[in-house]
């Protein structure tokens, strides 16, 4: 008799990392994909507006509009705060996370988002970015014989010029990454 306990215990993990963590599931490998190279990191601190994403998991459980990331480098230390608004209440909602920067010479960020369990070391991925206009990031997460992963442009106005879009997707187009599955951003009433 053929035991299923390690099938079913598979699926249950790739559920709860979809559903519960809410970031894409695919089958395969994480596909191949470069961080910036000679990445300023001086360059990259500050305010970036969400302009589209995949589903992710913080923007998900909170059922948010009007997201953005602050990158802060304070004493050597770097923080990471998503805020948004919570669509039916319109609460702000803030996540407060560190990032560690491991390898200096390119756009690869190790990061955590504390105060909550569920949410462990993530690799947060720069794939393109003028650093004034646009920023693509990606982060995936292998599990078996899939995939979870996440995919976010964001913008440093909140309402960017369709150039700074294009610029945006030849990243992800560059990347052999699916366009397609990106949600615009809700950014009315922000």
């Amino acid at each position: 008799m053929v035991n299923y306990f390690p099938i079913w215990l598979l699926i249950a993990a790739t559920c709860y990392q979809t559903f519960i963590q809410a970031q894409l599931f695919e089958r395969g490998n994480c596909p191949d994909v470069n961080a910036v190279p000679d990445f300023k990191l001086s360059e990259y601190t500050g305010k970036w507006y969400e302009n589209r994403k995949t589903i992710s998991r913080f923007q998900n459980s909170m059922a948010q509009s009007c997201a953005s990331v602050v990158f802060k480098e304070t004493d050597g230390k770097l923080t990471v705060e998503n805020r948004g608004l919570q669509r039916l209440t319109r609460r702000n909602i803030v996540l407060n996370g560190k990032a560690r920067h491991p390898d200096p010479s390119k756009g690869e960020f190790v990061v955590n988002f504390f105060g909550n369990a569920s949410y462990g070391d993530e690799t947060l991925m720069i794939l393109g970015t003028d650093y004034d206009s646009y920023s693509v990031s990606w982060s995936c997460i292998g599990a078996g014989p899939m995939h979870l992963y996440t995919l976010w442009v964001h913008t440093r106005d909140p309402n960017p010029s369709p150039e700074t879009i294009d610029l945006a997707l030849d990243v992800v187009k560059r990347n052999a990454l699916d366009e397609t599955k990106l949600l615009m951003t809700n950014r009315r009433n922000c």
